[in-house]
C-alpha cells in the first residue's frame, strides 16, 4: 500500500467510527452568524483557512477562518511536531473544495479571524483532525462551545490509541 494511504488509515478509522451518527449533536444557543458556504482558497496551517467570499464581521470582512475547538501544531515560526502532516492533511481535504461553516456564540477571534466548524458533507473538520492525532483541544478557550464535547471524545480516542501526534510526538502540544 502506497506510504499516502497508509498515513489516512488512521484519520479514516476514526471518521468511519463518529459517521454513525451526526459529528455535533448540538447546536449553538445563538450562533452569532447563520451557516455560510465558502470555497478554500488556502490552507495557512492545520487550523486556520483561507476563503472566499470573505465572511462579514462586525469589525469588517475576513477571508481567515480558524477552525473551533482545537490547536494543531505550528508550521510557521515555531515547527512543532506534527504540524507539517496536519497540514498537509488539510490541504488534500480541503484546499479548493467548497464547505459550510456553521459558526457558534463567537465570530471572530482575538486574531480577526472568523471561528467555525468547518463540514465537508457530514463531516466535521475540526473532528476529523482530532479524531486523527492531528489535534489536541483548547480546553480553557472553547471548552463549553456546542460542538467541543464531540471533538474531545474524538481526541480522547486518538489519544488513547496513540494516533497521529499522540504516538509520534512528546511536548507541545503532546503533553
Amino acid at each position: 500500500m502506497c506510504p499516502r494511504i497508509l498515513s489516512l488509515l488512521p484519520v479514516l478509522q476514526a471518521v468511519l467510527l463518529f459517521s454513525c451518527r451526526p459529528p455535533c449533536t448540538k447546536d449553538a444557543e445563538d450562533p452569532c452568524a447563520a451557516p455560510m458556504t465558502v470555497v478554500v482558497q488556502r490552507v495557512v496551517d492545520g487550523d486556520t483557512l483561507e476563503v472566499d467570499p470573505p465572511i462579514p464581521l462586525e469589525s469588517g470582512e475576513t477571508d481567515k477562518v480558524r477552525l473551533l475547538c482545537i490547536n494543531t501544531p505550528e508550521t510557521k515560526e515555531e515547527i512543532e511536531c506534527y504540524g507539517e502532516q496536519a497540514a498537509a492533511y488539510v490541504q488534500d481535504r480541503v484546499e479548493g473544495e467548497e464547505v459550510t461553516l456553521y459558526f457558534d456564540r463567537d465570530c471572530a477571534g482575538v486574531y480577526g479571524r472568523a471561528l467555525a466548524y468547518v463540514m465537508i458533507g457530514r463531516s466535521m473538520l475540526n473532528q476529523e483532525l482530532a479524531a486523527g492525532g492531528y489535534a489536541v483541544m483548547i480546553d480553557d478557550y472553547f471548552a463549553d462551545y456546542a460542538c467541543c464535547d464531540e471533538i474531545q471524545e474524538a481526541a480522547d480516542l486518538a489519544r488513547t490509541d496513540g494516533l497521529g501526534g499522540w504516538g509520534s510526538c512528546t511536548g507541545t502540544p503532546w503533553q
